[in-house]
């Protein structure tokens, strides 16, 4: 069997100062999603596993969920299974949709489900906030009860040692934090949504994905993706597959109090065409500095350009050290006895 893992499509996202900026942002969720569907079509892919975040909003627009279920209704013509559930952007719950009634292949996950393949078995269930150790309860039940399956647990939680943001903060001891080694040790693999940045927790194989495209100037250095993973005789082979992006630009300008705005910016002018963030630190920006920086970059030639901070008076410190990715992923070889 061979499956596609990907997350956080986030359906409906727009950024930008102007309508256009808004609908080229918007469309490119649709884009990668799109190109994600034609390499699994391509590839002989059996099986599309969405780890939640498939919208970006708990209510998206009409034309929003008519765009995005029409790329999975694409699916029918191939003998590819599509399987997801909903992730905290989501509300815990995905709209309506009749593709998983005269779709048998398209399955959408509003509670704790399993799906039988021949394979694998799949145990999905929708994000959980407040206690996520009461879904564990189940999860563990089934898989005691099931130890001659190969199990593939699909979900959009935080684990321990997760990681995001420029200065790798680490997830650890929240309510909300699912710890790895309490999970069953029957469970092939993990796959993950809610994290944005692709990375592998390999104590126990458990795996984000990532998003397809970046919806924070905090992902800027991380590579996106998904993951195409091969299971054959109860080993799998798990290796990240990295997509175009819109290009994204952080100009970050320490300042002092003797430097001016204005000469600084002429040696650092952003791209009017890149999603930009113009990012100041070292002292704060008074209130006829900001008004400076709404003027010299007006929203019309400049649509794709934030700064920050936007308010007089906040000091910010250097957000970036440098432009290295901060992500490596390795092909990972996993066995069912690991």
């Amino acid at each position: 069997m061979r499956i596609l893992s990907l997350a956080d499509t986030h359906f409906g996202y727009v950024y930008g100062r102007t309508a256009s900026a808004r609908f080229q942002t918007s469309d490119q969720m649709f884009k990668v999603f799109s190109d994600s569907i034609e390499y699994a079509k391509k590839n002989k892919i059996d099986l599309i596993l969405h780890g939640g975040d498939f919208f970006n909003r708990s209510n998206p627009k009409e034309e929003v969920v008519s765009r995005a279920y029409e790329l999975v209704e694409s699916l029918i013509s191939e003998d590819i299974i599509f399987v997801c559930i909903p992730g905290n952007h989501d509300r815990s719950r995905l709209p309506e949709t009749l593709l998983g009634y005269y779709m048998k292949n398209v399955h959408f996950i509003n509670k704790f489900t399993t799906i039988e393949l021949n394979e694998i078995t799949i145990m999905g269930f929708p994000y959980v906030n407040q206690n996520p150790k009461d879904v564990l309860k189940r999860i563990t039940k089934f898989a005691n009860k099931n130890q001659d399956k190969q199990l593939v647990l699909l979900c959009h939680q935080l684990f321990d040692g997760a990681m995001f943001g420029p200065h790798n903060f680490v997830f650890r001891n929240r309510i909300d934090v699912l710890q790895t080694f309490t999970l069953p040790r029957n469970i092939l693999f993990t796959l993950t949504g809610h994290i944005h940045r692709a990375q592998s927790l390999k104590d126990m194989n458990v795996f984000y994905s990532g998003s397809l495209e970046r919806t924070s100037f905090m992902e800027k250095v991380e590579p996106k993706g998904f993951l195409d993973i091969v299971i054959e005789d109860g080993t799998a082979e798990i290796q990240f597959v990295e997509n175009s992006t819109l290009p994204m630009e952080v100009i970050e300008i320490e300042l002092d109090e003797s430097m001016s705005i204005s000469s600084l910016i002429d040696d650092n002018f952003p791209d009017p065409n890149t999603k930009t963030l113009l990012r100041f630190y070292g002292k704060k920006l008074s209130q006829k500095e900001i008004k400076f920086l709404w003027s010299y970059f007006p929203a019309k030639e400049y649509p794709l350009l934030k700064f920050s901070p936007r308010n007089p008076g906040t000091l910010l410190k250097s957000l970036y050290t440098g432009s290295k990715s901060l992500f490596k992923f390795d092909k990972i070889v996993i066995t069912a006895s690991n």
